[in-house]
């Protein structure tokens, strides 16, 4: 245990152990209400839900964060269905206003100080970004995948669009970006945000390794054409490298919407709680 937490959050912590099913049930209410109102599949394991909240509790009582990833269920090719990072980022969100709201029921009985819900905050807030972070990625992975292992006869392969509700998707690029390449994907985000209703799109530059003057240039026209068309572009990705390498060619990145990665982009978004 951590030598600076308090006997009362350690009890805290204890409580929300002893207490898993009271606010599992609290959990699987909200989510099962969000599903229905939102038309998402219902693909939340009960397991799932203990299991995250005893993660949260024991962290509270140890005053230690933990990540026990492997205690979680993994995203397979099978969950790579329409909604399913909805319903994934709308469950973690709803185990912590469940949290949340036993731990308000607590505060009088364990006689919690402002110094207290402070620790508290601090050991769960890093849990839960932690994870959502964990299932974006993991779920991207899958559908990337799944769409190279279909080996498309076209270049569409080559510039998959990932929705990630509704309105928002992602576009991950990889490799060099030529005059052709450049052109590709600007057909193909344009075709697919008119044809998807998109509204925002994240260009995930992380799989570039540089940008030259060219391959910025045609990136600035991508944006551009784009945003004609009232699509916002977020882009994500960008090592500190390429960030470094393009400014010494003189060229400006502020007219961008730049944000370190994939978690940062769905926060500035409100998909996920900052």
């Amino acid at each position: 245990m951590s030598e600076n937490i308090s006997h009362t959050v350690q009890l805290l912590g204890q409580s929300i152990i002893q207490n898993i099913d009271q606010i599992t049930a609290n959990a699987r209410h909200h989510i099962e209400i969000s599903v229905k109102e939102q038309n998402l599949p219902a693909i939340v394991p009960v397991h799932f839900i203990e299991t995250f909240i005893k993660i949260l509790g024991e962290s509270i009582e140890a005053g230690e964060i933990s990540y026990p990833t492997e205690e979680l269920p993994k995203v397979n090719e099978k969950d790579v269905i329409p909604g399913y990072l909805d319903t994934m980022l709308m469950s973690v969100s709803a185990i912590k206003q469940s949290l949340l709201s036993y731990i308000g029921e607590k505060q009088h009985t364990l006689s919690l100080t402002a110094s207290d819900v402070l620790t508290v905050t601090k050991l769960t807030d890093p849990l839960v970004d932690h994870y959502i972070h964990f299932y974006t990625e993991s779920y991207l992975k899958q559908k990337t995948l799944l769409i190279q292992s279909e080996n498309y006869q076209d270049d569409a392969s080559s510039v998959p669009i990932i929705k990630l509700s509704s309105r928002v998707a992602i576009c991950p690029i990889i490799g060099e970006i030529d005059e052709r390449r450049a052109d590709l994907i600007l057909e193909r985000t344009v075709m697919e945000s008119s044809a998807k209703k998109i509204r925002t799109l994240i260009l995930d530059l992380s799989g570039v390794a540089t940008l030259d003057t060219m391959m910025t240039q045609h990136l600035f026209k991508i944006v551009d054409s784009l945003e004609v068309m009232g699509v916002d572009i977020i882009v994500t990705g960008v090592s500190s490298e390429v960030a470094i390498g393009v400014v010494s060619l003189g060229l400006d990145l502020q007219s961008l919407t730049i944000k370190q990665n994939l978690e940062g982009a769905l926060k500035s978004l409100g998909m996920i709680e900052g």
